[in-house]
């Protein structure tokens, strides 16, 4: 599959909306007490804080393949033990991921990425692509997310794209 042309994939804003759905999601879930952010819904990933982190640990770990061509050993969850900590982990990765995503031309993001994956097998994808699963990863925990929030009486209202500022 070609590449998308600069026009019709902006992974600038397309990561923006990435961030800003998480971190909105984020403050819906500082509203609730420990018991209901940590409660597991018995399918899934898990309870709200185990979705957050496993977006988290996604994005770190493409991110951090890309930059060194290798993919590491994933974050553990207990050095994320509750949601300032998540924050604070968000909150640095979606900075290392302005900076990458600043210093990628339309030729770099189509172009492939080589990499080694933990368990030592060689890949190679294109960079469009990563981004592009990045963020439907990101919307697709993020709608669960949601879904958790909102049974716990914390809708975060919209979170579709077209409603993205």
């Amino acid at each position: 599959m070609p590449a998308p042309t600069s026009g019709g994939f902006d992974v600038q804003t397309l990561f923006a909306y990435h961030w800003h759905t998480t971190l909105h999601l984020i403050d819906c879930a500082a509203k609730l007490d420990e018991a209901a952010y940590t409660e597991h819904p018995g399918y899934g990933h898990g309870s709200i804080h185990d979705l957050l982190f496993h977006v988290l640990r996604t994005d770190w770990s493409w991110r951090r393949a890309l930059e060194t061509g290798q993919q590491p050993a994933p974050l553990s969850q207990e050095e994320f033990p509750d949601l300032p900590a998540l924050l604070a982990g968000f909150e640095l990765e979606q900075a290392a991921w302005q900076a990458l995503l600043g210093g990628l031309s339309a030729e770099d993001i189509a172009a492939d990425a080589h990499m080694t994956t933990a368990w030592g097998e060689s890949a190679i994808l294109p960079r469009w692509r990563i981004f592009q699963h990045l963020v439907l990863h990101g919307m697709q925990h993020h709608t669960e997310v949601a879904q958790l929030l909102t049974a716990k009486g914390q809708s975060p209202g919209d979170i579709d794209f077209v409603f993205y500022d």
